[in-house]
């Protein structure tokens, strides 16, 4: 688990600067939010490979960079979201 912390941070790190910079466009909306995208691919990989005792390979490699990234970057843009929405409701 020592190994996620940097992963977890660096996503968050990355979640809170797209979440800030761009525009509200959808395009941008959608890579705000590609890996909460990801997420459901990612969890079935990992659902359906035994990948506990080191197997699986690259999928479940990607797999698991994709959970541990989601759960530092998805709060973090949500936060920068909310924050952005609320600047927005005071003008």
């Amino acid at each position: 688990m020592d190994a996620a912390l940097p992963i977890v941070i660096l996503a968050a790190l990355l979640g809170a600067i797209i979440g800030f910079i761009g525009p509200a466009g959808w395009r941008w909306q959608l890579l705000r939010f590609s890996p909460g995208l990801l997420l459901p691919v990612a969890l079935q990989v990992l659902q359906s490979t035994p990948w506990i005792l080191g197997g699986g390979g690259n999928w479940v490699t990607a797999a698991l960079l994709v959970w541990v990234g989601s759960l530092g970057y998805l709060p973090a843009v949500l936060a920068v979201a909310v924050l952005r929405w609320l600047m927005w409701r005071q003008r």
